[in-house]
């Protein structure tokens, strides 16, 4: 995993972001992967231990019934990626920058040649 900078006075770290950068200690984000680990572990079991009284059934409550809403849900959100990035988008001059600077409009590339 790549080091991050947790140096609370680094001079290019935002002020109100300084406060959060525990969040990248690798303890914090190993934390993070194993969360739902352990969150499956435990709900999985009693999932299949406790079963629903068959007179509570909700409507929607058959085989494979929340595979389906959840891939309904999944599918619904990737295709809103469109409309929402046409509602959301900003013209390329927004923040009212004219001109845009040489080097990152054609970046230098040297070319290394190999003997």
């Amino acid at each position: 995993m790549a080091e991050h900078n947790t140096d609370h006075h680094d001079e290019h770290v935002h002020p109100f972001a300084r406060r959060f950068l525990w969040l990248a200690d690798e303890k914090i984000v190993k934390g993070f992967y194993l969360l739902p680990v352990v969150g499956l572990a435990v709900t999985i079991p009693l999932a299949l231990y406790y079963d629903f009284p068959e007179g509570k059934l909700a409507p929607w409550d058959f085989f494979a019934s929340w595979g389906i809403i959840g891939f309904l849900a999944y599918t619904f959100v990737v295709l809103s990626a469109r409309p929402l990035f046409a509602f959301l988008a900003r013209e390329e001059n927004y923040y009212g920058e004219d001109v845009v600077p040489e080097d990152i409009v054609e970046p230098v590339v040297e070319a290394h040649h190999h003997d």
